[in-house]
C-alpha cells in the first residue's frame, strides 16, 4: 500500500479531530437553529403495517443543523394522485455527530431517527424524518474518531445526512412544553367545543388531560385541552377518546378544575372552517324520514 501511514492510517488522529472541528463550526457559522422531536409510543408498532398507531412526542431538544435545500422545498410538491390531492414537500438537513449527543442523551438517542420531528422556528414547520444517511461523504482521513476521556479508535461518521419531509399531522400528542410547536395540534387536531354549566370550580390547564368517571383510570371519555375560555365558561378538546355527556363532570388531571357539561355538538370541528358536516346532516333530515323503520326502502 502506498498511501501515508502517518496521515492515512484509519485509526484515530488528530487530523481526523481537525475535520471533524471544522465541520462543527461551519454547521455553527451556516446552519440554523431548530428542535429536534424524539418519537415516544403510547402503544405497540403494528407489526403488520410497520406503524406506531399513537404516536407521541414529549421532548424538544435545540441544536444547530445545516439546510441544504436553502432556495425551497424538493419533492412533487402539489399534484393529483389516484388519492386525490397531495402535497410532497421535502428538505435536506445535515448535523454533526459530536452535536447530535451533545444535545440528545444517548439512552435516548445515538443517531437520529426515521419518524422524529425537526422543529425549524423561523419557518414555523414541522418536518419528518424519512431516512438517515450515515454514510454522508467520502473521506480522505477515513471516518471520524469518538473521544470520551481517553482516545477512542472506533470509527464514526462526522456528520448525518437527513432527508425530512413536511409533517402531516394526524392526531399526535404534541406536549413538549414549547408553545409554539404544542400548539401545532391545538390547530390541527379535531376539536369540538362544550359549553360548561356555571357553578364549576378551578380553571383548566392548556393542553392537560380531563376526564368523565370515577376516575382517569376508569374514565368513560378523555381528552386533551386545547382551549379553556372562563369567562364564556366555552371548552374546546382535542384528542377525544369516549364520549362526553351533558351534565357530568369533567376533571382535569393537572388543575383539578371541575365543570359540569351542558351542551356540545361533536359534528362540528372548530379548527375546519370549510366543513359542511351540520349543514349534510341538516340537508339529509329534510330529505329523509328518519321516525320511519326503513327510511332507505319498504318497510
Amino acid at each position: 500500500m502506498g498511501t501515508s501511514v502517518y496521515f492515512n492510517n484509519g485509526a484515530a488522529s488528530r487530523e481526523q479531530f481537525l475535520i471533524e472541528d471544522m465541520v462543527i463550526e461551519s454547521i455553527k457559522n451556516h446552519g440554523i437553529d431548530v428542535f429536534y422531536l424524539p418519537r415516544d409510543s403510547q402503544s405497540s408498532i403494528d407489526e403488520l403495517f410497520g406503524d406506531d398507531p399513537v404516536k407521541s412526542y414529549t421532548s424538544a431538544y435545540p441544536m444547530e443543523m445545516y439546510l441544504e435545500t436553502f432556495n425551497d422545498f424538493e419533492g412533487n410538491q402539489e399534484f393529483f394522485s389516484k388519492f386525490g390531492l397531495e402535497v410532497q414537500k421535502t428538505a435536506r438537513f445535515a448535523i454533526a455527530r459530536r452535536t447530535f449527543e451533545k444535545y440528545v442523551p444517548t439512552a435516548l438517542r445515538n443517531t437520529p431517527k426515521e419518524g422524529d420531528l425537526i422543529y425549524i422556528p423561523f419557518m414555523y414547520k414541522l418536518m419528518e424524518i424519512k431516512f438517515v444517511e450515515q454514510e454522508k461523504n467520502f473521506f480522505q482521513l477515513g471516518r471520524g474518531a469518538r473521544r470520551t476521556g481517553g482516545v477512542d479508535t472506533r470509527m464514526y461518521p462526522y456528520m448525518y445526512g437527513i432527508d425530512a419531509e413536511l409533517f402531516k399531522f394526524n392526531g399526535e400528542k404534541l406536549d413538549t412544553g414549547i408553545e409554539d410547536i404544542d400548539g401545532i395540534a391545538d390547530f390541527k387536531s379535531y376539536g369540538v367545543k362544550y359549553t360548561m354549566a356555571p357553578g364549576g370550580i378551578d380553571t383548566y390547564e392548556p393542553h392537560e388531560v380531563v376526564y368523565q368517571g370515577a376516575s382517569l383510570g376508569a374514565a368513560t371519555a378523555r381528552a386533551y385541552v386545547s382551549n379553556w375560555d372562563l369567562p364564556t365558561r366555552q371548552l374546546t378538546l382535542r384528542n377525544i377518546k369516549g364520549s362526553f355527556t351533558a351534565n357530568v363532570l369533567v376533571t382535569g388531571v393537572t388543575s383539578g378544575g371541575r365543570w359540569t357539561v351542558n351542551s356540545g355538538d361533536v359534528m362540528q370541528d372548530v379548527n375546519d372552517l370549510i366543513e359542511d358536516n351540520v349543514l349534510i346532516e341538516q340537508e339529509a333530515d329534510n330529505i329523509i324520514d328518519f321516525t320511519e323503520i326503513n327510511p332507505f326502502g319498504e318497510p
